[in-house]
């Protein structure tokens, strides 16, 4: 969930390119697999000199508007009068600001200097850590194979699906020997990443937490006991195409490919899910909107293999899907300020996890609703996740205050998630069957209810069936206690 504007207003953007990739690159006609570089070529790009990143309080809609045609890019989630908001200003723009006697602060004097650093890091030919900097799409791809063969009874890696521009969505499965509650499979943690092209420091977070999962298993405790209660799934860039993009040609560009006509490309992946999608609360219906849905639910090839995946993956309980940034733990809904009837349970493990990421290096999330927390989102996946699919669902919104955090965020920011990760692992608590933050005799009989009746709640290995395993499944947790 990108930070962006998304008032009713017209947003005016501005062209950002950057360092372009050629003989190194991904060529967009070829399959990632034909890569194997992550360096930068030395051609002519962009270079962001003399533009400045600020943070501005504007009082009305008209001085938004004021500011915003001298910006021509907001970087804040939906804006709030007289609260702090991200804008990108043009070179001679501070100027202009000043003339309008709008209050701002210079959060980065100068975007030249960190995208010149960035390009020159990446130039580099010196050997680092595969965590010390960003990572494009055949780097990720090939850590992936990398992973797979350090432990090959633990870690499989699956294929999503094809994005609109025929590249692969890849993903792996984490699954340790040990069986579900009564026999049954053991629930699953879904994590995807990168809807949103631009933000590079998700799905290197999200590699980092894999990783120790895998390193550790069988030698760490807490890897051991995470990975002998849930299977893991990951899927690290669901938007493939638009993450190409963002190292070839635009380095902050947030939408896929799709060719809207006019000169406007992209559809956001995160508006295009199928629960409360078409509400211009929360997204648009213009092509040129970086929030712009599509034009039907699923449109998106990118949405509609992930959706298949998600429905032919038994045993999902819960979902993270990882943006930046802002540091939030957001749960549903997004599309509406209604509270949903599980907020007890969501609040419950926000601050579980709140605390276990605020361990690792002090720093606070701020958890709740998607709506009434940051801004509304008509189409997220997180509304589907939770309202579809009875999925239990968060996205995290990464550290940092911008979408080109340092390199040296990568490795706090797995670090903090992680933390966060094995807290919600070692108290989640499915047997909480109302989702009420409680679990007592009112759960069981709910559920008992709902299984005699064969209704789709009390699949409770989400296998597709109601049968007896899900009762002896619950059984074996309840009595476990939470």
């Amino acid at each position: 969930m990108s930070r962006r504007c998304s008032l009713p207003l017209v947003i005016l953007l501005a062209s950002l390119t950057a360092p372009a990739l050629a003989q190194h690159a991904f060529d967009p006609a070829r399959s990632p697999a034909d890569d194997t570089s992550i360096l930068l070529a030395p051609e002519p790009y962009k270079t962001y000199r003399g533009y400045s990143l600020v943070r501005a309080v504007v009082r009305d809609h008209a001085e938004f508007n004021r500011v915003l045609a001298i910006s021509g890019d907001c970087w804040t989630h939906t804006p709030r009068l007289e609260q702090p908001v991200d804008f990108l200003i043009p070179p001679g723009g501070l100027d202009a600001l000043r003339a309008l006697g709008v209050s701002f602060d210079i959060i980065v004097p100068d975007m030249g200097d960190v995208v010149a650093a960035e390009r020159a890091r990446l130039n580099s030919p010196q050997t680092r850590g595969w965590y010390d900097d960003y990572k494009n799409l055949q780097a990720i791809s090939d850590k992936v194979d990398e992973l797979v063969a350090l432990r090959p009874n633990l870690v499989s890696r699956f294929n999503v699906g094809p994005s609109l521009e025929n590249r692969t969505i890849f993903g792996f499965r984490i699954d340790s020997p040990t069986p579900g509650p009564a026999g049954t499979i053991k629930p699953v943690i879904y994590i995807h990443s990168t809807q949103h092209a631009r933000e590079w420091l998700a799905p290197v977070t999200t590699m980092y937490v894999a990783e120790q999962l895998i390193a550790g298993y069988a030698s760490d405790p807490d890897a051991t006991a995470f990975l002998d209660k849930f299977t893991v799934m990951v899927v690290p860039v669901v938007n493939v195409d638009g993450y190409v993009y963002s190292w070839t040609t635009q380095r902050y560009w947030r939408k896929n490919r799709r060719d809207n006509g006019n000169g406007n490309f992209g559809v956001d992946l995160n508006r295009n899910w199928g629960f409360a999608w078409g509400s211009d609360n929360g997204s648009s219906g213009s092509g040129s909107s970086e929030v712009y849905r599509g034009t039907a639910p699923f449109s998106e090839p990118e949405t509609a293999v992930m959706r298949d995946h998600v429905l032919a993956t038994p045993g999902i309980a819960i979902a993270l899907d990882v943006h930046t940034y802002g540091q939030y733990l957001l749960s549903p809904w997004g599309y509406t300020a209604t509270p949903p009837a599980a907020l007890p349970f969501f609040n419950k493990y926000g601050k579980i996890m709140q605390a276990a990421i605020k361990s690792a290096h002090n720093k606070t999330f701020t958890y709740g609703p998607c709506y009434t927390t940051l801004y509304p989102v008509s189409g997220g996946n997180l509304d589907w996740w939770y309202g579809d699919r009875n999925v239990m669902m968060w996205s995290p919104e990464l550290r940092g205050g911008s979408f080109a955090p340092p390199p040296t965020d990568i490795i706090p920011s797995g670090q903090e998630i992680y933390a966060g990760l094995l807290a919600l692992a070692k108290t989640f608590c499915r047997a909480d069957y109302n989702h009420d933050a409680f679990m007592n005799g009112n759960d069981y009989d709910d559920f008992v209810v709902d299984w005699i009746g064969a209704l789709p709640a009390a699949d409770y290995d989400r296998n597709g069936f109601v049968n007896a395993d899900d009762f002896d499944a619950f059984v074996v947790e309840f009595e476990q206690g939470c």
